[in-house]
């Protein structure tokens, strides 16, 4: 399972090698652009890719296991894969329209390209228009597509569009239609809530599950201001027992989580609890089939985790982290419901051998598409996903929570588990600032480790650090040594030399 965010950063490259081909990933050891049967082999599987939402990526210079293919120089001429050109080149052969970024990257002394093929803004598949035909060595025409053809990948192999399929194409076109079909009843509510606000001070909008996100976050903040904590109580309690289709159930996650952003951001910790108790009630109820529910619902806790760590709401990352699961001693309990998660998801085959930051990507992606739940960081402060700036606010606070989380469940956690450090996938200075906090402010170490003497926090900072560093060369190495304010927090309270 990948996370298709559109980004195509060194990071992101890093983060696919370690996939194995699947519908969403294609590699490509080598690809020449000035041969006729290269071109329309390309042109087949980016169509494909593209028709099957969300759309995918296709690595040119690697293969599959994340072995390097190219050496530097290999591609004499980068300009046939800059991403215009690769649109033109799909574009004639298509009836609608694409949408390509590729992105160059050096690596060990080899060049990758990493090209991005995001699905269609209609939501629909588009066929070919053309015949797609070559001539082999022995003289043969041999046809890759031909007019007519509409062809979505399927696994790791390209397939001609089946009634199978039809569900899966459609779910994200049917989301938009109902998106678009409540936009201007949404507004009208945004704008009726605000006007009640302005006109009459306090006044309680009712919270519906349906509303846009602009539209509830306006009726969450005028219920905060009215006080009136136990409308929101009364949602929570029947979100936490809503069932249903997996797309019901995200709604009601999404939901949820806008609901704690809206109460942390607004210093309404209590109210934020709750909305958290909510949600470890709803992963509660899903079982052992329901892998990827209980992923998105960890990947929720991921984004709140992170606005806990910009809004130093320390308090509540401690509450985040650690609620043991199952709720009841009966055998084997984790520590962290978040381990468990991952865990439940690893055996699913969701997270590739369980040692891999997927989780940081889709909590970014997640929080990059959904303003309401990260109030704190408007559009304007996020820069471009397609190359993941160094002081990526979402994403390095999304660093700092996971070692957060590893050090408390590490430190406070009285069951198995403890915690992986799923930002060792991430360069070191992304989660840099988790350990410095932890080693210099005895405020925030008492919020996060309540129950812990600073010796046990040193040594959990060694054990986490080693973990991560150890992680860390399954992704480069890009971790190396503890900040020095926490080396010497460690030394001075006998966490030993990490």
């Amino acid at each position: 399972m990948i996370v298709v965010d559109g980004r195509t950063d060194l990071e992101k490259l890093r983060e696919l090698l370690l996939e194995p081909e699947q519908t969403h990933l294609e590699f490509k050891s080598a690809l020449d652009l000035t041969s006729n049967k290269d071109k329309l082999e390309f042109v087949k599987d980016a169509v494909s890719m593209a028709n099957r939402p969300p759309g995918g990526y296709i690595i040119v210079g690697a293969q599959e296991g994340g072995s390097l293919a190219l050496p530097l120089g290999s591609l004499r001429d980068r300009a046939l894969f800059d991403g215009a050109r690769l649109g033109d080149l799909i574009r004639k052969h298509i009836e609608g329209e694409v949408h390509v970024v590729a992105q160059f990257h050096e690596v060990d002394g080899h060049e990758v390209v990493l090209i991005y093929l995001p699905h269609h803004r209609d939501g629909l598949p588009v066929p070919m228009s053309t015949l797609g035909q070559y001539r082999s060595d022995r003289g043969k025409d041999v046809i890759v597509f031909r007019e007519g053809d509409m062809l979505v990948r399927e696994g790791a192999k390209n397939s001609p569009l089946r009634h199978a399929h039809w569900h899966d194409l459609l779910s994200e076109r049917d989301r938009r239609l109902r998106a678009e079909s409540r936009v201007e009843i949404d507004s009208l509510l945004t704008d009726l809530a605000r006007a009640l606000r302005d006109a009459n001070g306090p006044v309680a909008v009712p919270l519906s599950w349906e509303m846009s996100d602009e539209a509830f976050v306006e009726a969450v903040v005028s219920n905060l201001e009215a006080n009136k904590d136990v409308r929101l109580k009364q949602f929570l309690r029947q979100g936490s027992h809503r069932s249903g289709d997996p797309l019901a159930l995200t709604n009601v996650l999404d939901k949820i989580t806008i609901l704690a952003a809206q109460c942390l951001y607004f210093e309404r910790y209590e109210q934020a609890h709750q909305a958290v108790d909510a949600l470890f009630a709803l992963y509660a109820r899903l079982d052992f089939q329901e892998a990827s529910e209980r992923l998105a619902t960890i990947t929720r806790v991921y984004v709140l985790g992170s606005l806990a760590v910009r809004l130093g709401a320390w308090s509540t990352v401690h509450n985040l982290v650690l609620r043991q699961y199952p709720p009841q001693d009966d055998g084997y309990v984790y520590s962290s419901w978040i381990r468990h998660g991952q865990v439940n998801a690893s055996r699913a085959n969701l997270l590739l051998k369980d040692r891999k930051g997927m989780m940081i990507s889709a909590a970014r992606s997640l929080a990059s598409e959904r303003p309401a739940m990260r109030p704190d960081v408007p559009d304007a402060g996020l820069p471009d996903a397609k190359e993941l700036a160094h002081d990526d606010v979402l994403f390095n606070s999304l660093c700092q929570f996971d070692v957060l989380y590893c050090l408390i469940a590490r430190a406070e956690g009285s069951y198995h588990g403890g915690g992986y450090p799923a930002s060792s996938a991430m360069h070191q200075y992304r989660a840099d600032p988790a350990f410095v906090l932890v080693a210099t402010d005895a405020h925030a170490r008492t919020l996060l480790f309540p129950n812990s003497v600073d010796a046990r926090v040193a040594s959990a900072i060694t054990e986490v650090f080693e973990a991560a560093e150890r992680e860390s060369f399954s992704f480069g190495g890009h971790w190396d040594s503890l900040p020095p304010a926490a080396q010497r927090f460690v030394i001075e309270h006998g966490g030993g030399q990490p």
